[in-house]
């Protein structure tokens, strides 16, 4: 049987002093109006390869769309699905708190 940690990216788990849950549910509240990678990186205080590996995984997961408004300049936002997530991630912390 495969644990919860088997379906997390292995680069995206365990950075620094935030857990990775509270990292993704950041990012995804920035993304609900679209937003560059470069807002993404400065607003949830993430290095640009850090911010990578998340939009990859967020990518993955369908939690988030990417819209290419040029070669090298594309727009992220919060998908329904990430929508649900955040959501949910709201409920279960309240419950912690």
């Amino acid at each position: 049987m495969s644990s919860p940690i088997d379906y997390v990216d292995k680069n995206v788990f365990g950075w620094g002093n935030r857990g990775w849950l509270d990292i993704v549910d950041f990012i995804l509240e920035v993304c609900k109006t679209g937003s560059l990678k470069t807002h993404i990186m400065y607003r949830c205080n993430l290095n640009s390869r850090q911010v990578e590996r998340y939009m990859q995984f967020l990518l993955r997961c369908r939690l988030v769309e990417k819209v290419s408004l040029s070669p090298n300049r594309a727009v992220y936002t919060t998908t329904e699905q990430g929508r649900k997530y955040t959501g949910r991630y709201k409920e279960l912390a309240e419950l912690f708190n």
